[in-house]
């Protein structure tokens, strides 16, 4: 990632285009931010989940029960490490998840919000 605050402002962009656009079914109960690697660098993406259960992070391997249309492709400095990016877009997302209009869409509230790499660890945001 060359300039974080590049970054989170195209996150900033992103999140809204996909809470505006985006109208996840009520029985969502909890969200997780994937990442996933791509010849680009890395792809985030928002999914929502109806199984949750906050003890054991396995309902997130299940396949998810809404995919939002739009991804955010990230791209990767040759030769940075993977835990870079996840840590970048942990703050990032934490910051932009307690912003308007973020903070007023499916995603606000008490709902649960995870990121993580695809087979790896999750992170609660919030």
């Amino acid at each position: 990632m060359e300039n974080a605050e590049a970054f989170r402002s195209e996150l900033e962009t992103w999140l809204n285009d996909v809470v505006a656009d985006e109208n996840p079914a009520e029985e969502i109960i909890a969200f997780r931010f994937g990442l996933g690697e791509v010849e680009e660098g890395y792809v985030l993406y928002l999914a929502g989940s109806k199984n949750y259960n906050e003890t054991d992070d396995e309902w997130a391997a299940f396949p998810p029960e809404f995919i939002a249309q739009k991804e955010l492709i990230i791209s990767a400095n040759e030769g940075e490490e993977w835990y870079w990016v996840i840590l970048e877009v942990i703050y990032s997302l934490g910051r932009t998840l307690r912003k308007s209009p973020i903070q007023d869409s499916f995603l606000g509230g008490n709902i649960p919000v995870y990121t993580g790499f695809e087979s790896g660890d999750l992170y609660r945001l919030k």
